[in-house]
């Protein structure tokens, strides 16, 4: 602001007193108390007033002899007369008048508020003092060596470096140069034998650098500037800072400001565009890899311009503000400092200073200074956010500055005491709000369509589940109240307790406060027409099936299962809580325990006498019905035959024995299995189903060639013979095969013999079969395995690895060959009563019956 110059006259008059006890020099003269004269020009007449040179511009004069003050101002002395309230003006300390007492002032560049509060201020304004406009004396430079740092990021290893001779007077470019370059990745250059014509010069950086951002080298190159003083300095560091203070601080020097001065007030400018302020070091000293306030000021300040720039963007950047700030060393360009602080407050929130921090230290150059609190700030001030401390913690806000990003949304900022965070909805939401009653629901404030719940017992606030928005909040009190603890929501009944909802069903809502009935109680809902059982084991009333209500048998419960009711002519039995209709094996069973204790004992049927059930490891089986290996071979024998025993030594297995006719045979499947004692049964006999425990009820399954012992037979000495499938042999009337000694493998013949013993081969089905296991039997009751042979239907095994028929047959191998891949075997089968011997692959596993030696 410019001052009228009349503005000015008190001081001048006072310097009259002065200039009478002095000696009447301008600007040499000091008050009698000593202090030194505030004045810039006190001269006799006009015609001794010096040149208004660009250098002076600003500067007050008093002529003596007019009693008139003038001001220097556009290349002229303008008078108190010539000068009016809108255009006369002093430059900011011209006059002593004009500055800011010591007491109360801010030191150039400093804040003003406490030390952590980075906070800048609008009405900021660097104030020159009187020193400003005095300039030093030319000084030349001899024989000197400039080194440095040159850094944006550092610029890389051989980018180059110039240094610019200016005029001592009007700091334009002499033409004269010094050329260096940089020597190393961390920026250090040097520029050698520079001799100069005034202290004044010009360095200019050129070359990639390392991005701060990104953490890698630049993908194009930039130019930084510095404008130095080397009269008193051999180090010069190029920056972002010094680049952009540059046309500033010529533009100073232009108005009369000396050059130190000029920088300093430029370097603060621009600080404070980015809501820095601080007592720094100069810029040509400040360095990026350094502890210290300034030196993080200066990093912040970098990362901020270049953002997720380009380096033709970057430079762009760079170009605009150089020329906002020029004139008036204010940076005016709204819309790009709220894209900038939108970048940093992206950054801030997502952690990622933290990486920016990495890519710096992993350069090894040096350790970042601490930069964050500045680009903090820098997005803080722009989005109308005050500082975060201790003040204010729990503090929400909203950005205030329509340019930023989140302005009008309705995202807010949480002070957690140190820093601006995102708030969460429920911070937002509920920010202010007084304590509610117990269970109370409130829509949020800033999202309008989210639900908190009052929290009694915590005394807090917290987020409402869709459950507790739409059915209010799960207190003790409402769960204590039939009436009030349930509700329904998108069809799912809820229930109160423990002072939350929990999903729940019918059951539980309608049988609420009911005491225990009996075992199987059936009762009415008190809210529909649903019905419930009372299942005494669970201690809880459940659904009822139903049937649980149609056959009036009371509820099938837990503790019921297995019970058997009648309903009509139909028997139930109560299963997995539920009554079905009872198999025969259920009702005729019905009350006879079968635990392990019993397992082998045998019973005929309560309702059917006929029916005969044995007690296996898995419960009630009929002995009637359908195959089951749960049943032992005891079990299948005839009990009014006396059987005889044989034991073979070979494993020590015991066989039952029956004698019909004039033959003795095994009563029962032989079950041998070494393959190591004899070779011809390895890989050549199977259980069924391969599992170990159907052999002891079955016995194995045997090829014929392990039926004959093909591999002994091969042996025999005095009548070697090869035999099996795809072979013939001749064999001897008697072959003992795998059959224990004093027993051999029944020839076709024998087979006939014993059909002959029964009746006949018509009569031989129903004969020779087990009274129980067949999945059908044939012939009456009483000519069932009336001769105690007690024929088992094991079923068969096949060369493709399969088996079949458990159940529907019984064949047996004879040592008897058909041809060289066809044997002869005896079968029967659940479909007739007659038997027969037929012929079949040799590959096939049947069972094995072995007949006794004749004498």
């Amino acid at each position: 602001m410019r001052k009228k110059i009349s503005q000015m006259l008190p001081l001048l008059c006072a310097l009259l007193a002065f200039w009478a006890c002095g000696d009447g020099e301008p600007n040499s003269g000091t008050s009698a108390n000593g202090s030194v004269s505030e004045s810039d020009l006190v001269v006799a007449t006009f015609d001794d007033l010096p040149v208004c040179s660009g250098k002076r511009e600003g500067a007050t004069a008093y002529v003596k002899d007019e009693k008139t003050a003038y001001i220097c101002e556009d290349g002229k002395w303008i008078s108190e007369d010539e000068t009016d309230d809108s255009s006369s003006s002093v430059k900011p300390s011209s006059s002593s008048s004009d500055k800011i007492d010591s007491s109360s002032s801010v030191k150039p560049g400093s804040s003003s508020s406490k030390k952590d509060d980075l906070k800048s201020s609008s009405s900021f304004k660097y104030e020159q003092d009187s020193t400003a406009y005095e300039q030093p004396d030319v000084v030349k430079v001899k024989d000197k060596s400039i080194a440095g740092v040159s850094q944006k990021g550092p610029f890389v290893t051989g980018s180059a470096v110039k240094l610019y001779e200016l005029d001592g007077e009007t700091y334009a470019r002499t033409g004269k140069s010094f050329t260096g370059k940089i020597t190393s990745d961390n920026g250090e250059f040097g520029v050698s034998s520079v001799t100069l014509a005034s202290q004044y010069a010009l360095l200019e950086a050129s070359g990639y650098y390392r991005n701060e951002v990104s953490g890698k080298k630049s993908g194009g190159t930039i130019t930084l500037n510095a404008l130095t003083d080397l009269s008193d300095r051999e180090k010069v560091n190029i920056n972002l800072l010094t680049h952009l203070e540059y046309e500033r601080a010529l533009y100073l020097v232009g108005t009369g400001v000396n050059v130190p001065a000029a920088k300093k007030q430029a370097e603060a400018e621009i600080f404070n565009a980015f809501g820095i302020q601080g007592d720094f070091a100069n810029s040509e000293d400040l360095n990026i890899f350094s502890k210290g306030e300034g030196n993080a000021a200066l990093l912040a300040f970098s990362i901020l311009m270049q953002g997720n720039r380009s380096e033709a963007e970057l430079t762009e950047l760079l170009t605009k503000f150089a020329t906002d700030i020029e004139k008036d060393g204010e940076w005016n360009d709204a819309s790009t400092k709220a894209k900038i602080a939108d970048w940093a407050n992206e950054q801030d929130l997502n952690d990622d200073l933290s990486l920016i921090r990495s890519n710096i230290n992993s350069w090894g150059l040096g350790s970042a200074p601490d930069f964050e609190k500045y680009v903090r700030n820098f997005w803080y001030a722009n989005y109308g956010l005050e500082a975060c401390n201790a003040e204010n913690q729990g503090e929400i806000a909203a950005a205030t500055n329509e340019l930023v990003k989140t302005y009008g949304t309705k995202t807010r900022y949480y002070c957690n005491g140190e820093a601006w965070l995102e708030a969460s909805d429920i911070e937002k939401d509920t920010y202010q709000w007084t304590a509610g009653e117990d269970g109370e629901i409130r829509l949020g404030s800033v999202t309008q369509s989210v639900y908190y719940i009052y929290d009694g017992v915590r005394k807090a606030w917290d987020a409402a589940s869709k459950i507790e928005a739409a059915l209010g909040g799960c207190t003790e009190t409402r769960e204590a109240d039939f009436s009030l603890n349930t509700g329904k929501v998108n069809g799912t009944w809820y229930i109160c307790k423990n002072r939350k909802w929990e999903s729940t069903n019918n059951i539980t809502v309608d049988t609420q406060g009911w005491v225990e009935g009996s075992d199987g109680d059936i009762k009415k809902g008190d809210s529909t027409d649903v019905q419930y059982k009372y299942d005494e084991a669970l201690d809880q009333w459940v659904a009822t099936n139903a049937n649980d209500v149609s056959l009036g048998l009371m509820g099938c419960t837990t503790n019921r299962t297995g019970e058997i009711g009648k309903s009509g002519e139909t028997y139930y039995v109560c299963k997995n809580s539920n009554w079905q209709v009872a198999a025969e094996i259920d009702y005729d069973t019905y009350g006879e325990k079968c635990t392990s204790a019993e397992v082998g004992k045998t019973m005929n049927g309560k309702e059917t006498a006929t029916n005969k059930y044995y007690c296996s490891s898995k419960g009630w089986v009929s002995l009637m019905g359908n195959w089951t290996f749960d049943v032992p071979k005891e079990a299948r024998l005839n009990p009014e035959i006396t059987y005889g025993t044989m034991t073979d030594t070979r494993d020590n297995k015991t066989y039952k024995t029956v004698k019909i006719g004039t033959q003795v045979w095994m009563a029962e499947n032989l079950n041998y299995a070494d393959s190591t004692k004899m070779p011809s049964l390895k890989g050549k006999s199977w259980c069924y189903n391969n599992k170990a425990e159907n052999c002891d009820v079955t016995g194995r399954l045997y090829t014929w060639d392990a039926a004959i012992d093909s591999v002994a037979l091969a042996n025999d000495a005095d009548n070697p013979q090869t035999c099996g499938y795809g072979k013939t042999c001749t064999l001897s009337a008697v072959v003992q095969g795998v059959c224990p000694s004093g027993w051999h493998l029944p020839s076709y013949d024998e087979w006939k013999t014993l059909f002959t013993a029964v009746g006949g081969s018509s009569k031989a089905g129903t004969a020779l079969k087990s009274q129980t296991g067949w999945y059908s039997q044939t012939g009456d009751a009483a000519d069932r395995d009336t001769y105690g042979f007690s024929a088992l239907p094991a079923g068969n095994s096949y060369g493709n690895g399969y088996f079949l028929g458990a159940g529907d047959n019984a064949d047996f191998w004879s040592a008897s060959e058909y041809n060289s891949y066809s044997a002869y075997y005896m079968g029967l089968s659940y479909g007739g009563e007659g038997a027969g011997v037929d012929y079949y692959d040799k590959d096939d596993g049947r069972s094995v019956r072995c007949l006794q030696n004749s004498n």
